[in-house]
């Protein structure tokens, strides 16, 4: 039962992870200018072999625009609409890469804004979970275990170092987040609404 898991009075820092405040400052270039300077190299760079380099998590291969998109530095219709004159350049030039590479990351972009319309219409889903059955899933409920995985320090190298990553600079690879995420539900099998909530805070 997720009433039993309440997660606002639980501890998601300590001390020894408050500092990387001063990471997340390096990181990171905030504002309109720089949103459209990652939007441009983005669509000038990767953009042409997303379709192909997406999957990887050990370079830049993605658009890293999701901060600038979640604080309104720059606009989804901007995005698409960038997007789409490239796409139709290369569909000109019979560029059949760059055109699925460009039909690939909008579907995300899709899915993004699909997340965003889920959780407009459904304000509950932030307190309890869409599927009935689930409502009262016996949860493991483990400070310690969530801990060890908000801090990178689970024993498996993949998930430890997306952990990490994320503490360290605030970003994670979206295939990185599904699997820290789903280790987090069906592995260590901790309330879902910890590491929604973690993943908010972050």
């Amino acid at each position: 039962d997720v009433s039993r898991c309440p997660s606002d009075t639980l501890a998601f820092e300590d001390e020894s992870e408050k500092g990387s405040n001063a990471l997340l400052a390096r990181a990171w270039s905030p504002g309109w200018s720089n949103a459209d300077k990652a939007l441009t190299t983005f669509i000038n760079g990767p953009l042409i072999e997303y379709s192909k380099n997406r999957r990887k998590a050990d370079s830049a291969t993605t658009s890293f625009l999701s901060p600038h998109l979640h604080f309104g530095e720059v606009s989804v219709r901007k995005v698409f609409h960038l997007v789409r004159i490239k796409q139709v350049l290369w569909a000109n030039e019979g560029n059949k890469a760059g055109e699925e590479s460009v039909n690939l990351f909008l579907k995300s972009i899709g899915l993004r804004e699909y997340s965003r319309y889920l959780s407009f219409n459904h304000p509950y889903s932030h307190e309890r979970p869409l599927l009935g059955h689930l409502k009262f899933f016996p949860w493991v409920v483990d400070e310690g275990y969530f801990k060890a995985w908000r801090q990178g320090r689970t024993g498996y190298p993949l998930v430890d170092a997306g952990m990490r990553e994320l503490w360290a600079t605030g970003w994670l690879h979206d295939r990185i987040r599904v699997v820290v995420s789903s280790f987090f539900v069906k592995v260590l099998q901790l309330p879902w609404r910890w590491g929604m909530k973690y993943f908010w805070d972050t």
